[in-house]
């Protein structure tokens, strides 16, 4: 009979009340959270970013939400400008790899040797991470310039913007949207400032804005074959992630700053208050906010969507990209287990620091009612171009740990 076949049409086998009981909890607090008058409510959402989110797509009566997936689905073309081999091979013309290789071997015994008088056998950075700091400093102190207001081409003496205009044919031909204009404080010659979006043609000017950095230091890693995220905030600002096998994690990299493994330095040391910060690559995309918000009072309001539809977004990206750079079932599983521990990772980082948030408030309050209690101090951030954040938590997965079903989690990816 059907009803007593789990593979058939009817109903599966029967549940005890406990289970059904369980079921009908999960149900209704999930409807709680992804309802639409708690969606906006901050009350709700930092303890929603420490628990798992069912996915669901964009209701067809929330333009907003709509609006929200169409604009992430763009960004998330982005990075696959960075696979272009042509481009990788520009790209690696323009590295001294001798140069970083050379600083690289160096600062592997450095920390080989700092393991060593510790008791350690590994050290904190393999030579794939130290070929990335040696990357970064020289293209934030050699390579690459930040502009603010360019300067006059004609004397070098500063200039002031007037506004925006419209790109000449060959402007818009080389990538740009649009030109700042200035005007020169000394001999009153007018200076272009053309913003490109393409990585090739910032890799030929060497010079830009935040964005601009990261987007050809994204490149740029890359071109060494080193796995790496194009970091998108809404809060108008851009950075990179790479993936450290040594350390199984990734890793925030900030190129404009020249900061390496420093999470919370944008809400920290720039007070800095973030409401999405997504992580787009040749792999899909991962809504990363948790890492970056150390603190519930630096989250803003996630006001473009719900929780599971944000979830579902991500995964809608990743399987549109992902076939096609792991067209194979061995990589498939090896990066869902990935997706899985980070995913865990971050919900156990957002825990501790809700965790963390409640303690020192109610700390305070007591101290200020005339108790002893003082807030504990939380570990500091590593120190620029130092060791890893001490707020990351790694979880990663047993090997031997079950895995759910791939196709049935990824359907475009086949069998």
């Amino acid at each position: 009979m059907a009803g007593n076949n789990p593979a058939g049409g009817g109903s599966s086998y029967p549940l005890d009340d406990h289970v059904k009981s369980v079921a009908r909890d999960l149900q209704l607090r999930f409807q709680q959270m992804s309802s639409r008058d708690q969606k906006f409510d901050l009350q709700v959402i930092p303890d929603l970013l420490s628990q798992p989110v069912v996915p669901e797509p964009p209701p067809q009566d929330d333009k907003e939400a709509q609006s929200f997936e169409k604009y992430l689905i763009a960004m998330s073309h982005i990075p696959l400008n960075y696979e272009n081999p042509g481009l990788l091979d520009e790209a690696l013309q323009q590295i001294p790899l001798d140069r970083l290789s050379q600083e690289a071997e160096e600062e592997v015994e450095l920390f080989q040797a700092k393991a060593a008088s510790l008791g350690k056998t590994k050290p904190e950075w393999s030579h794939q991470e130290c070929m990335v700091r040696a990357l970064l400093r020289w293209f934030r102190r050699s390579f690459f310039t930040f502009v603010n207001n360019p300067p006059c081409s004609e004397c070098l003496s500063p200039t002031n913007k007037i506004r925006n205009v419209a790109p000449t044919p060959e402007e818009r031909a080389h990538s740009a949207t649009w030109v700042e204009l200035y005007s020169c404080v000394t001999c009153g010659a007018y200076e272009r400032f053309p913003r490109y979006t393409e990585a090739w043609q910032l890799l030929r000017v060497k010079r830009g804005r935040a964005g601009d950095f990261a987007n050809v230091f994204t490149m740029l890693c890359r071109a060494l074959d080193v796995r790496a995220r194009w970091v998108w905030c809404q809060e108008d600002y851009l950075w990179t992630e790479i993936y450290s096998e040594h350390q199984q994690r990734w890793v925030h990299v900030d190129s404009c700053e020249e900061a390496w493994d420093m999470p919370h330095m944008y809400y920290k040391n720039w007070g800095k208050k973030m409401s999405y910060v997504i992580a787009f690559s040749r792999e899909g995309a991962v809504d990363v906010t948790r890492r970056y918000v150390g603190s519930p009072d630096a989250l803003l309001p996630r006001k473009r969507c719900s929780e599971g539809v944000l979830k579902f977004i991500m995964e809608e990206i990743t399987n549109l990209h992902r076939p096609k750079y792991a067209p194979d079932g061995e990589t498939r599983l090896r990066l869902y287990r990935e997706d899985v521990a980070e995913d865990v990772q971050l919900r156990a980082l957002w825990a501790a620091t809700l965790e963390q948030s409640r303690r020192q408030k109610a700390a305070a309050a007591a101290a200020r009612q005339g108790g002893r209690s003082s807030p504990p101090k939380s570990a500091s951030d590593a120190n620029r171009m130092g060791s890893p954040a001490t707020g990351d938590i790694k979880r990663p997965i047993p090997e031997d740990a079950p895995v759910p079903d791939v196709p049935s989690l990824w359907p475009s990816y086949g069998p």
